[in-house]
């Protein structure tokens, strides 16, 4: 737990313990891990990178960085999605 998180509300360390779990569990997995599983990945880091800047300091230049930090994941999850579909697609044809 990093000195963000310890700062954070119970419920928002909760969440942040969850993730990091989740993360290390598909970092375990890594070497065999395909592009959803290393998007997943991101998503994570993400999702703690935002709400870590949140819990911070919640005004609008921390709240521009979140956006951006979502958008980059919704970027790299788009990505995922469609090489796997053309992976898939290539494969069943």
């Amino acid at each position: 737990m990093n000195d963000s998180e310890a700062d954070s509300p119970p419920a928002l360390r909760e969440v942040l313990g969850l993730l990091t779990r989740a993360r290390e569990l598909l970092d375990e997995e890594s070497a065999r891990a395909d592009q959803i599983g290393r998007v997943a990945v991101h998503l994570i880091d993400c999702v703690v990178d935002v709400s870590n800047l949140l819990a911070e300091d919640p005004d609008l230049d921390t709240a521009r960085a979140a956006l951006g930090s979502a958008r980059s994941a919704v970027v790299a999850a788009t990505c995922a999605v469609r090489h796997t579909h053309d992976r898939v697609k290539t494969a069943t044809a």
